[in-house]
């Protein structure tokens, strides 16, 4: 009669931790390597039966894994940090870079609502209220028997007879009432018609001006708009051609 064989003691298993060591090949791989090492320590030890090892092995392997994703973590995201302050100093410098390999960066036909005045062609007229005109607005001079309407600021480079010289602010408060507004604004155009024309004011100079009355003062309109008015429409700027001045319009 023989004895039954002894029952082996129940495996234990051993820790792979196979998603850090992939982690930690992928952010820092030297750590890695050291990680596969171990863990090739602990299946070896597994095999032989010297499980203390081998949990052992396996845990060493972790622990590098780990620290791994840790430094790899830190360096990717320091990198980020470093390559993203360097797109904030070479971005805004670009186009002058460009602009110096003589590559043109500017938009061939800006939207029509960020310029007045420019010379293109191909821009389409902007409607404005008079009181809303700004210096510089190149227009076709409105029909003065019927009531003020939108006018159609349009590029200079344009045929056009109107062209605003000035924008006089009157700031807040109540209406000043006509006569004050019409003082205050022939106080600053007058010499900013002389700069203009390169002439002198006088009864027959091409200059008016749209001014705010009470209701349009009461909707927020507070600025009065001087602007030359000429007989024959021209292109460019009406400034550089004096002739226009000399007899004054008469429409």
């Amino acid at each position: 009669m023989t004895a039954p064989p002894p029952i082996p003691p129940p495996e234990l298993p051993v820790p792979v931790h196979r998603g850090w060591i992939t982690a930690s090949m992928i952010l820092f791989w030297p750590l890695a390597i050291a990680a596969v090492l171990a863990a090739n320590r602990a299946a070896r030890a597994h095999g032989a039966g010297h499980v203390p090892t081998a949990h052992h092995e396996a845990y060493r392997a972790r622990a590098h894994a780990r620290l791994g994703v840790l430094l790899g973590g830190i360096a990717w995201t320091l990198l980020l940090v470093f390559y993203a302050s360097i797109a904030l100093v070479l971005v805004p410098t670009a186009p002058d870079i460009l602009k110096q390999e003589g590559i043109d960066t500017v938009a061939a036909e800006p939207a029509p609502e960020s310029y007045r005045t420019a010379a293109a062609p191909k821009r389409e007229p902007i409607p404005v209220y008079p009181l809303e005109l700004l210096t510089g607005d190149c227009f076709m001079a409105p029909d003065w028997e019927t009531a003020w309407g939108d006018l159609d600021v349009i590029p200079c480079s344009r045929l056009h007879d109107a062209q605003v010289i000035a924008v006089t602010e009157l700031g807040d408060g109540e209406y000043p009432g006509a006569q004050e507004i019409s003082d205050r604004t022939w106080y600053d155009c007058a010499p900013r018609y002389e700069e203009f024309s390169g002439t002198r004011l006088g009864e027959s100079s091409p200059v008016w001006t749209f001014e705010p009355d009470a209701e349009d003062w009461e909707y927020g309109l507070h600025d009065a708009v001087c602007f030359v008015e000429v007989d024959t429409p021209m292109r460019g700027e009406l400034s550089d051609h004096p002739q226009l001045f000399e007899t004054g319009a008469t429409s």
